[in-house]
């Protein structure tokens, strides 16, 4: 029920706005960035208490201000816990005491910092318990200058964050994590545990051993997407995904193929992109993707457009020497197409819904003649599209 409208004397007392009911304020103040909603209500008394009674929040850690990460998160810790408070006080006329303001859609982007989880899962949890929330997302990073050896114990602080908090996680939306390390079986379980969980980001993470496989298994998961970032692994291996729809998968190290899809019925959108070394050789297309997949209908393919690329060179430099440099060592890193042309029919069943075709970054010098068996397995195919890697970079 809509609070009834302020008897004020327009004006001499307040401006037209404010004499507005609070809940056509609420909805003004819920359509602009959330500081500069804080910032509008205080302009007033009569705007005060509007902040605590926003359904939709969003909350950016590096928008709070503090000498260490630390202080940083106890400021973004309090300002969650108080405009997550369930039970607001109404403002004078509105016909009672308190009021119960659900959260509708929540965003909150923060560090790992342990100390804080246990006040973030806590708050979370008291905001989604009266099922009203429709939208819940976290975004979590590791502080600037983080001690890159303690990677794999912040990995396991999330995952017993993730298990202590299993309520918060059950309504789980979208959640991206960045610089963390994952044991074999842990994104399995995370997803698992998620059950709302619809788009997982994982950037710059990696496994505990980085030559083998990232394995998820989840039949009765609804996840829909799944961004790999720059994930440190031998290869990404979907065995089971059956509401995944779009994928993206790009790195630098993987073995060939660095994807392989298993039962993925509903997968209608594949982005990948990698560095294969001369010594990889190249991988046909029906080794990576499913022939469970007959709703593809999008395919990208990233070579990141160079041919050959200087990775390192070694000077050694000696006083003895009449030449300043007494030797040079060049290490080429070779770069190639790594999609091997095959027979159009073994793709067919995969290819005959798609539509969309876009290679990227291919080199200058490459001849396109390896491409015509996908024109030929690809019946329904509407755009195919090319870039050399000068398009790429000008685009």
């Amino acid at each position: 029920m809509e609070s009834p409208p302020h008897k004020l004397n327009v004006g001499r007392d307040e401006d037209r706005i404010s004499a507005l009911t609070d809940d056509l304020l609420v909805g003004i103040l819920e359509r602009l960035d959330l500081r500069e909603a804080v910032r509008a209500s205080a302009l007033s008394s009569r705007w005060r208490h509007l902040p605590y009674r926003l359904s939709r929040l969003h909350l950016e850690v590096g928008h709070f201000q503090g000498a260490t990460p630390l202080e940083v998160m106890d400021a973004f810790t309090g300002a969650a816990q108080r405009l997550l408070s369930l039970v607001v006080p109404l403002a004078e006329g509105e016909g009672g005491s308190a009021a119960i303001i659900p959260i509708k859609a929540l965003v909150l982007s923060f560090y790992m910092s342990p100390p804080h989880l246990s006040a973030i899962g806590r708050t979370v949890e008291d905001a989604v318990s009266y099922g009203k929330t429709e939208y819940l997302e976290f975004s979590i990073s590791l502080p600037r200058g983080s001690n890159a050896s303690l990677l794999a114990e912040f990995g396991q602080q999330f995952m017993s964050f993730s298990q202590a908090y299993p309520v918060a996680f059950w309504w789980l939306t979208r959640l991206t994590l960045k610089n963390l390390v994952f044991g074999h079986s842990d994104v399995t379980e995370l997803i698992n545990a998620c059950n709302k969980l619809k788009h997982l980001t994982l950037s710059s993470c990696r496994l505990v051993d980085q030559r083998s496989a990232l394995r998820i298994d989840t039949p009765c998961s609804g996840l829909r997407r799944l961004d790999c970032i720059r994930f440190r692994c031998e290869r990404i291996e979907l065995i089971s995904v059956p509401e995944l729809r779009t994928v993206l998968c790009c790195s630098r190290h993987y073995e060939n193929p660095p994807v392989r899809f298993g039962d993925v019925p509903q997968l209608c959108h594949v982005n990948l992109g990698y560095l294969a070394k001369v010594s990889q050789a190249p991988f046909m297309l029906s080794e990576c993707l499913s022939r469970s997949s007959r709703n593809l209908s999008k395919l990208n393919l990233n070579f990141f457009s160079q041919t050959v690329k200087l990775i390192s060179v070694h000077l050694h430099i000696t006083r003895s020497s009449i030449l300043p440099i007494s030797a040079v060592y060049f290490v080429f890193f070779m770069l190639q197409i790594w999609i091997q042309p095959e027979q159009p029919k073994r793709l067919t069943a995969i290819f005959r819904n798609l539509t969309d075709m876009y290679l990227f970054g291919i080199f200058p010098e490459c001849d396109l003649s390896w491409t015509l068996f996908i024109l030929e397995a690809a019946p329904a195919l509407r755009n195919f599209k090319v870039l050399c890697g000068a398009a790429l970079q000008r685009s």
